[in-house]
């Protein structure tokens, strides 16, 4: 498109203009690029809209980040380009979600348009389509009168069948010079092209609708029509008698016991009417009741009373609820989230595991029904679309989800409630790598919100804020009932070993069978999937290893394949060794699947199912597993972490830990604080009905104090022990991190980047910032990615995002797009 000449701003004195994020991947952008606004999308167009513009020679989409006013002899507006159209077809960015989207662009340390993409849904994308064809359908290369590359195009274009998509047509041609050629034949009038927008997402559901037309008045006498086409007729008439109304072609033909055909030839002879209907695609069924609250226990009574004022001031407050396990936290939260709604005002709860939101979202449905929407990754594009335009229409006041539900566009949130909040689910993995509960934060402090953080085992960075008085602390010390806590046993495995390798202790194997013969349920838990986690040839010693990965790969038995957990790479097991031809070649290392092996060996009566990552890929499948299991459909319940969170079996009466040594002496800070935390929840599964619960931990360590405090229910103490570490050796949340990987499939170039990172941070870092590395990361290489980082720590003050910020901004372009930035992370690794 043309440029805008000076000529053109003599009439204005003022001329509106927008600043842009353009949404394309082209490296080197701007975070934002200066538009004019015409005369006839003034009014229309806000912060948060997706406009189509023109960008170096081509179309595009982009997000108006601001308005503002120029004078019309400002020398910028002699080079401005106009908006050329707002879209209509993707969602606009609501005020706070714009404001969010700059915090974490600035927090996190990322490109705007990352930031963008976070905070919008991005099954609602929309692209750009430039539709090119011939004008004369005739013509053919060699009569244009045009160039040998011009002629080419027209050819290619032919083979194309005449009409192309623009980028298809590019690909096709392979022509160096392309965008000349192809501008002069749209000049000449030889090429016309059509840009439209497409949604690359859902789109609104429809669903035809039938009822009786105007000419089936009267059904007396049969006429032409036939036997089905009368049921049709009959059943249609009973319908409207019955006040029901138009109906599917589905129920209708199911119902009459017709088939389509007989239902057009009545639409065609204006017997029945047609209308489409717009539906909603509900992930999960409302249940036809509703449900109140129960009685209260004081101490969900006093922490609602501690609850109100905040909930009622409308101003931004932190909560720590630090209720041990069945406590009561959810029905704090229900309470909660009512007294907001009765204000006029929304809220939102969120999840670190998808497994529990399908069983909350079975307690939040059947209290506050169509009120509320789901958001998660298990979502059809479908699904996420109705819900996303339910919250966004104002039909939903409640959001539950996991992490990314964090970015619903509520309005007018009152109440944010962050459940099991020292999940390390929270943190995003890839770039913006942000922590939900500090975007929850944020969101609450825009909004004027309570942010309500529950947990048994709170965070350390959490419980200290709320010991400092940064935070609320409200706690629960007894469970629902006055029901006692698990009794829990530990057993030595170094003892077990003396007599000879086993997974199940002899204590284990007496309680399983103990209370399977009283029809009680058990969790067996084991932070490992799989069958073993590495392969081992015993003459040579081979180890089947990640060829992108520097990790071994895990055997799996029921697909008889070796599959990376990094990259998810998979290789067929071998049967004999690839290096010496040896047939002793062992699996070591225990994960789920052999640990359902072993449990049907040793209890050949008992109902077994597994739930982890490999048990429920399918939609729906961590409900269907969860749910046979709560009904009574499996004596035991085999699985990974997904089984240790939140989840209330009342008929548990045992949870056997396999091995809690998985996390205790992995090199992260943080191993302890991670090992007490799934200790604690898993162990409370158990025990959360009538009966007593009892807990069996085997474990080759049980003198460290993670698992001696986990053993006590004592999270004080725990939190004592590891604070003093913690101090001791300048970890959060004493001091805080800022991780930056440097990644490049050659390792010669990611040591280079690396070395330049340190080069450049020197130029920007205070006394109080200390610099460690650069050296190669834990995981030195990574989907085929060799790896190095530099690590920045400094107190909790420090402007660590404005040190990376500023050291990136000085280096080479080309550097700087193989940094990672992870601000606080939570791992190393």
């Amino acid at each position: 498109m043309n440029e805008v000449t000076s000529s053109l701003w003599e009439e204005y004195d003022i001329v509106d203009v927008a600043d842009v994020v353009v949404d394309t991947d082209a490296p080197g952008l701007e975070p934002t690029y200066t538009y004019l606004v015409p005369d006839a999308l003034k009014s229309e167009l806000k912060a948060g809209d997706c406009v189509h513009i023109s960008f170096a020679g081509r179309e595009a989409l982009g997000y108006i980040i601001s308005k503002k006013t120029l004078p019309s002899h400002h020398p910028l507006c002699a080079r401005l380009k106009p908006i050329l159209g707002k879209v209509d077809e993707a969602v606009s960015l609501s005020s706070d979600l714009v404001d969010l989207a700059l915090w974490i662009c600035e927090k996190y340390v990322c490109d705007l348009r990352d930031a963008i993409h976070s905070v919008s849904p991005s099954s609602r994308g929309a692209r750009l389509v430039t539709t090119v064809r011939l004008n004369d359908p005739g013509l053919r290369g060699m009569d244009a009168g045009s160039s040998i590359t011009q002629a080419h195009l027209i050819e290619i274009l032919h083979s194309l069948g005449g009409t192309a998509d623009k980028e298809a047509l590019r690909e096709a041609a392979q022509l160096a010079v392309f965008s000349q050629a192809y501008s002069s034949l749209i000049k000449k009038g030889l090429l016309q092209e059509k840009i439209s927008i497409e949604q690359s997402g859902a789109s609104e559901k429809t669903v035809k609708l039938y009822s009786l037309g105007p000419a089936a008045e009267v059904l007396g006498g049969a006429g032409r029509r036939s036997m089905q086409q009368q049921l049709l007729l009959q059943s249609l008439l009973a319908r409207a008698k019955a006040g029901k109304g138009a109906t599917a072609a589905e129920e209708l033909l199911r119902e009459a016991g017709a088939n389509s055909s007989s239902l057009q030839g009545l639409v065609k002879r204006g017997l029945v009417l047609v209308q489409e209907s717009k539906i909603n695609r509900r992930p999960h069924p409302i249940p036809d009741t509703r449900t109140t609250a129960p009685s209260l226990t004081e101490g969900q009574l006093s922490c609602l009373k501690s609850l109100h004022p905040a909930l009622d001031a409308h101003t931004f407050q932190t909560t720590l609820l630090f209720g041990v396990t069945a406590s009561g936290k959810t029905e704090v939260y229900l309470e909660a989230i009512g007294h907001t709604l009765s204000q006029g005002r929304s809220a939102m709860a969120l999840l670190p595991e998808i497994a529990l939101t399908a069983q909350v979202a079975d307690i939040f449905l059947a209290r506050f029904g169509d009120q509320v929407a789901l958001l998660h990754s298990r979502l059809s594009e479908g699904e996420r679309y109705d819900e996303w335009r339910r919250i966004l229409n104002g039909q939903a006041r409640i959001v539950v989800g996991a992490r990314s539900a964090v970015f619903a566009p509520l309005d007018n949130i009152g109440l944010i409630v962050l459940d099991e909040e020292h999940e390390t689910s929270y943190k995003q993995e890839n770039t913006p790598r942000y922590n939900a509960r500090d975007i929850a934060s944020e969101r609450a402090r825009a909004n004027g919100s309570l942010l309500l953080l529950g947990s048994a085992t709170p965070s350390m960075e959490s419980y200290h804020a709320a010991e400092m008085k940064r935070y609320q602390l409200l706690e629960m010390k007894e469970r629902v009932g006055n029901r006692p806590l698990p009794y829990v046993h530990s057993v030595d495995m170094r003892n077990e070993f003396q007599q000879k390798p086993v997974l199940f202790s002899g204590k284990l194997i007496e309680n399983v069978q103990e209370k399977l013969a009283k029809k009680q349920q058990i969790i067996l838990f084991l932070n490992r999937r799989g069958y073993a986690q590495f392969v081992l040839c015993r003459d040579c010693g081979w180890t089947a290893r990640c060829p992108r990965c520097a990790v071994s790969l895990a055997y799996h038995s029921y697909s008889r394949l070796l599959q990376c957990h990094h990259c998810d790479y998979t290789d067929p097991a071998p049967n004999q060794c690839p290096n010496c031809s040896g047939e002793r070649v062992k699996g070591f290392g225990v994960g789920t699947e052999r640990v359902e092996e072993e449990a049907m060996r040793l209890f050949p009566e008992a109902r077994i199912a597994r739930l982890d990552r490999d048990s429920s890929t399918r939609k729906g499948s961590h409900s269907r597993i969860l749910n046979n299991f709560r009904s009574g459909g499996a004596d035991i319940l085999i699985g990974t972490q997904m089984v240790a969170k939140g989840l209330d079996f009342p008929n548990v009466t045992l949870v056997g830990v396999i091995n809690a040594d998985t996390a205790i002496n992995m090199p992260d800070f943080r191993a302890a604080e991670r090992t007490f935390q799934l200790l604690t929840q898993v162990a409370g599964r158990s025990g959360r009905g009538a009966e007593t619960g009892e807990v069996i931990i085997q474990t080759f360590c049980p003198e460290h104090y993670a698992l001696q405090t986990a053993m006590q229910h004592d999270f004080p103490a725990f939190y004592k022990q590891e604070l003093l570490f913690r101090q001791e050796l300048g970890y959060p949340p004493f001091r805080k991190f800022a991780n930056l990987i440097c990644s490049d499939p050659l390792e010669t170039i990611a040591k280079s980047v690396s070395e330049s990172l340190a080069s450049s941070l020197r130029k920007f870092l205070s006394d109080s910032v200390e610099m460690i590395g650069p050296a190669p990361a834990p995981l030195t290489r990574l989907k085929n990615q060799y790896r190095y980082h530099v690590t920045l720590r400094g107190p909790n003050e420090a402007p660590l995002s404005q040190i990376v910020s500023s050291a990136l901004a000085a280096m080479p372009a080309s550097l700087r797009y193989s940094i990672t930035v992870d601000i606080d992370p939570l791992s190393m690794s």
